[in-house]
């Protein structure tokens, strides 16, 4: 039983070790979670500058008639009367508004962090019966040395 305490602790840290690195929680897990938080940041950013963007172009829209009326012609759109003159060939350029990114979590292990858990606690099970048998082999060994 001597020999058998150091071993059940060498055996719980190489299990403890692998879950931490590739476990659900580990630190594996945390870098992805890491890039992720990254990444949603960048594309509030983005959407930031965006709104900026919107509000001046919103301001200008509301004080300014002309401008109303040129964008309105982009879009194809004319007042009853107006003379329109189209060219063969060039293409009508219609601004579409992008509204943003949808960033989801994806998680990359769901099935990683259950197969390494059983693994390790797999590993730490079997080196465990490994020693307990093996100090009962030394063990019968040495009283047999004892009959001699």
């Amino acid at each position: 039983m001597v020999r058998l305490s150091p071993a059940l602790i060498v055996v719980f840290l190489i299990a403890s070790v692998l879950i931490y690195l590739f476990g659900d929680s580990g630190v594996l897990a945390f870098n992805d979670l890491e890039g992720y938080r990254q990444r949603l940041a960048a594309n509030v950013e983005s959407l930031r500058a965006r709104n900026m963007n919107l509000t001046t172009e919103l301001s200008d829209l509301k004080g300014n008639a002309e401008l109303n009326t040129v964008l309105a012609r982009r879009l194809g759109l004319y007042r009853p009367g107006d003379q329109v003159v189209r060219v063969q060939g060039l293409s009508g350029h219609v601004e579409r508004y992008v509204v943003g990114d949808l960033l989801k979590l994806k998680k990359s292990g769901d099935g990683r962090s259950a197969a390494v858990k059983t693994a390790a606690l797999s590993l730490s099970a079997l080196l465990t019966v490994y020693v307990f048998f093996s100090s009962r082999t030394s063990r019968r060994k040495a009283r047999g040395r004892q009959g001699d």
